[in-house]
């Protein structure tokens, strides 16, 4: 059935049948169609059929044509995806990058948030985007500069964690011309950038979980040695012995009298003491990037060797808790009881330190809780040159820390000024006995006290006592049952 529609108010005449209409007009569309004539069609499809071939003709045309060009009239440094200064160059190009960019890398950021209450919700995480470009032109010091990116190494990067958007491909940056200098004026202002923007941060490398690569762990603000709380000319000395140790003229002693140029310390002390802090100071208080090596994740000694071979020469190579690792090797000869296994050997991490093919220019920092436990071997000199005793915290100390933690220029919402804050740090080390307390136990009680010094002076003597009642239930003596259930 047909509906039409009529102008109110006229004639009731028909004015429009839209289902006639649409018939009458695919009727209209088809005898056009079979009057065109057969030989015209087929030569349509022809001409589309070839149309991706053309395109790929031009395809390989333009990198024959642009490989031709690179031969004979580009320059080109090509940067691994792996290595520091491919992070240095991306990093340059991303500041400078246009603001109209319309091509993103999305993925989840998996880290810190400044939103608390964001903080607190299991499956809230920020959305980090990152600018997704293949090819780059820029122009730098009047020099054209063309930086391309391999994605076929990007996607392994994306599919780690911990992969913050920043490098992780190889590049290959070109100018035009026969000599590559420009080109590596390039890369020493990218890496002059990344060093001022590095400059107050210790950035930390660890293996990568496949254990193939070092990879950027974490970037912490600097740390200072004043927070860290050990005797003043211990730390003077440590300091110093590491100052002269950097010293190129000190290097250039080494090599002329065929000495190896290499630093151990041994960080030793009860846990909470500040052992990898000061390890973490130290590198910033240096502008060195900081190593960490687990020897327990260490599948074989040649692995070790190959990971020690791939640090660079100016930096901290980290052992922590090194004790843990292997015990005297009286008590592992004997065979005793609860003596652990380990794929890296004793005899391997000696090789790496002081062996044949030992790096040289590195400064190696070892830590332990229980330093009695230690091979002999391991901390004897050239490879242990400096021991540190990290130890309980004084009552200067605890003085200097109160200081620290209320400072006016902190902005705690106390209004006392600095005369004031010195006389209730008096009164609030004067409660805190001599090498008694952890610096990190004490710490901990300034977390619940940062926004009032009168009552973290006020509370201190009530926590002491409550801490050494906790200390004296710790001397009590477990006896279990041997008996075999």
């Amino acid at each position: 059935m047909a509906y039409l529609f009529h102008a109110g108010g006229a004639a009731s005449q028909p004015l429009l049948d839209p289902w006639s209409h649409g018939i009458g007009v695919m009727k209209d569309v088809f005898f056009r169609w079979s009057e065109l004539d057969l030989t015209q069609i087929g030569s349509f499809v022809a001409i589309a059929s070839t149309v991706p071939t053309a395109w790929r003709f031009l395809q390989h045309t333009g990198r024959e044509l642009y490989g031709w060009i690179r031969q004979c009239f580009l320059a080109s440094v090509t940067i691994p995806g792996g290595d520091p200064l491919n992070r240095s160059v991306v990093k340059w190009i991303l500041a400078n990058r246009s603001r109209h960019s319309r091509s993103f890398t999305g993925r989840t950021k998996i880290g810190p948030s400044s939103d608390r209450a964001a903080a607190l919700k299991k499956t809230q995480h920020p959305t980090q985007y990152c600018s997704h470009w293949h090819t780059r032109w820029l122009w730098y010091c009047g020099n054209i500069f063309v930086v391309t990116r391999a994605f076929d190494s990007f996607s392994s990067s994306l599919s780690d964690p911990s992969y913050d958007g920043v490098g992780g491909e190889d590049i290959t940056i070109s100018c035009f011309g026969w000599s590559a200098e420009p080109v590596k004026r390039f890369i020493e202002a990218c890496r002059e950038y990344a060093d001022r923007q590095a400059q107050f941060f210790v950035i930390i490398y660890a293996r990568d979980r496949y254990g193939l690569a070092w990879q950027p762990k974490a970037r912490k603000p600097i740390r200072l040695l004043e927070t860290v709380h050990f005797d003043k000319e211990v730390k003077q000395e440590l300091l110093g012995d590491i100052r002269n140790y950097l010293d190129s003229k000190t290097q250039l002693r080494y090599q002329s009298r065929s000495m190896p140029y290499r630093r151990g310390y041994l960080f030793y002390g009860p846990p909470g003491t500040g052992k990898s802090s000061l390890s973490v100071a130290i590198a910033g208080e240096f502008g060195l990037d900081l190593y960490e090596v687990k020897i327990p994740s260490v599948g074989t000694d040649a692995d070790l060797e190959q990971m020690f071979q791939e640090i660079p020469p100016r930096c901290v190579v980290l052992l922590e808790d090194i004790d843990a690792v292997w015990v005297d090797r009286s008590s592992s000869d004997s065979g005793s009881e609860g003596n652990h296994v380990q794929n890296c050997t004793l005899s391997g991490l000696l090789n790496v330190l002081d062996g044949v093919g030992s790096q040289e220019g590195r400064i190696v920092i070892m830590t332990t809780n229980h330093p009695e436990q230690l091979d002999s071997a391991l901390i004897r000199p050239g490879r242990v040159d400096m021991k540190v005793y990290l130890g309980n915290i004084s009552q200067k100390s605890a003085e200097e820390m109160f200081i620290r933690m209320f400072s006016p220029d902190l902005g705690c919402t106390s209004r006392l000024d600095m005369e004031q804050i010195q006389e209730l740090a008096v009164q609030f080390a004067s409660n805190v006995p001599e090498d008694t307390f952890t610096p990190s136990l004490l710490q901990g009680f300034f977390q619940h006290h940062l926004e009032s010094p009168e009552n973290a002076a006020s509370n201190i003597a009530a926590w002491v006592k409550k801490e050494l009642v906790k200390t004296s239930d710790k001397d009590f003596e477990l006896i279990t049952s041997k008996r075999k259930l």
